[in-house]
């Protein structure tokens, strides 16, 4: 008990999400809402887009274009406070997308990683 008061008198000041988050991830409604569009004008070559467009197909069958929304605020949350996260994890790094979102830093192109190690067949 002593240890979650300390807790939450430390952190009185932190900043609290705003009122108006998305309904299934804890993510602002109106939080970059052109991300998609962002990602790929981050793809320089014909390489890049195709790999952007081929993932953008797993993310949308599998229904998890709300990760990407999720990580990029979780993400830009990290950076705003400073906070340090890991380099890249598992078969998260074989995602082109999850690196240009910035949730790891290894580039999946460069190191001929296939996308299939992260959308594995269950």
């Amino acid at each position: 008990n002593q240890y979650k008061n300390r807790i939450y008198e430390e952190h009185l000041d932190y900043p609290t999400p705003p009122a108006s988050l998305g309904k299934r991830w804890f993510v602002p409604n109106n939080y970059c809402p052109d991300l998609l569009q962002q990602l790929f004008a981050m793809c320089d070559t014909d390489e890049q887009k195709e790999r952007f467009e081929q993932e953008m197909v797993l993310f949308i069958r599998n229904n998890m274009l709300d990760v990407l929304y999720a990580m990029k605020y979780i993400v830009d949350t990290l950076r705003a406070n400073n906070i340090v996260w890991g380099v890249g994890r598992g078969s998260s790094v074989a995602s082109y997308v999850l690196y240009l979102i910035g949730v790891h830093k290894i580039d999946s192109i460069k190191y001929n990683l296939p996308i299939e190690e992260f959308f594995k067949e269950i």
